[in-house]
């Protein structure tokens, strides 16, 4: 019996009606999926489609606490199936749903493999990044705000809204995947209580400082505000709007370092803000300029509490509601067409 553990090497074998053909490589910057390993698949139609594998046998790679890892990655499946699932049925048209899911299994194999298929891409938003126009951009940034709206309409929250978290179909049509680490007002994930999830380079600024707000809007659907402005930014500079703040810090401002409060940051986080957004702003054509930028600076203000829509708009539109960007993206990308 081989070493590795089987959802590692299903390279050539059958799983229900599809053909493992190949792994899919991560790439060197990937952060995601440890415990998960990826495939193309093809079923007796042809129809091609991406399988994510999940690795029980990692649970067993320490000496103590195997039962309980188990457990925590088989709820961690049990939910990720369950969420998209929902989505599924509730025919959100710009996420990433599943087309199948089971468990794989084998003699002579203790642990078996459970799966999801999705359909597949034609790649992701970092793929596409070098050979695209803004316009093309702002549409692929305005289906992403559509996913994440749909999920913010059942009150689930992303929370690992990243470049290779857009998922490319066709020419035209964008869609947010990967629910593994999305979390459900009133039906709590593994994720509920973790201090942050997602990738740290990506991260809500708050939460780098240890700032968790008591209110699960302004904690989740915050947190997938401020992502968003960094995709919109890394859309416009290559960089990722947090990327843009740090490098306006002083090493003793930064979160490994600082020792004070969230509120005793807030004002050289601010600074840094105001500062990035003025290094942006020529980066974006004149006639969209300054509407653009002030998205960027309503998604990505430092403080959860002041994110999103304005005070001045609040009797209109909720607080962290996506409808009115989507409008004005929409609207946006037809203007440099």
């Amino acid at each position: 019996m081989s070493t590795r553990p089987l959802a590692s090497r299903l390279e050539g074998k059958q799983i229900g009606p599809w053909k493992v053909i190949k792994r899919k490589e991560k790439a060197i910057d990937d952060s995601s999926g440890y415990f998960s390993s990826c495939y193309f698949v093809e079923n007796g139609d042809g129809q091609k489609a991406f399988l994510k594998a999940f690795n029980y046998h990692y649970a067993f790679g320490g000496k103590s606490g195997s039962a309980d890892v188990l457990k925590f990655m088989t709820q961690n499946f049990t939910y990720e199936r369950d969420l998209l699932s929902l989505c599924n049925g509730s025919k959100m048209r710009r996420v990433v749903t599943a087309i199948d899911s089971g468990e794989y299994s084998e003699a002579g194999e203790i642990i078996s493999v459970p799966y999801l298929v999705f359909e597949i891409a034609d790649g992701d938003l970092k793929s596409h990044m070098a050979i695209s126009d803004l316009a093309w951009k702002l549409k692929s940034f305005h289906d992403a705000l559509l996913g994440v709206s749909q999920l913010h309409k059942v009150k689930i929250a992303h929370q690992d809204i990243k470049p290779s978290n857009i998922l490319v179909f066709g020419k035209n049509v964008s869609k947010i995947s990967d629910l593994g680490l999305a979390t459900q007002l009133g039906n709590a994930s593994n994720w509920e209580t973790s201090e942050h999830v997602g990738d740290a380079r990506y991260a809500p600024v708050e939460l780098l400082y240890k700032h968790f707000s008591p209110n699960w809007e302004t904690r989740r659907f915050g947190a997938d505000l401020f992502m968003m402005g960094g995709l919109l930014t890394y859309m416009i500079a290559d960089t990722h709007f947090l990327s843009m703040m740090y490098q306006k810090l002083e090493d003793h401002q930064r979160h490994n370092s600082f020792g004070g409060t969230f509120s005793q940051a807030l004002p050289f986080l601010l600074n840094a803000y105001h500062l990035s957004l003025a290094d942006l702003k020529p980066l974006i054509p004149e006639k969209i300029r300054d509407e653009l930028t002030q998205i960027i600076a309503e998604l990505s203000h430092p403080d959860p509490d002041k994110r999103g829509n304005p005070p001045r708009l609040l009797n209109k539109h909720r607080q962290f509601s996506l409808d009115r960007y989507i409008s004005l993206t929409d609207r946006l990308s037809k203007a440099v067409k």
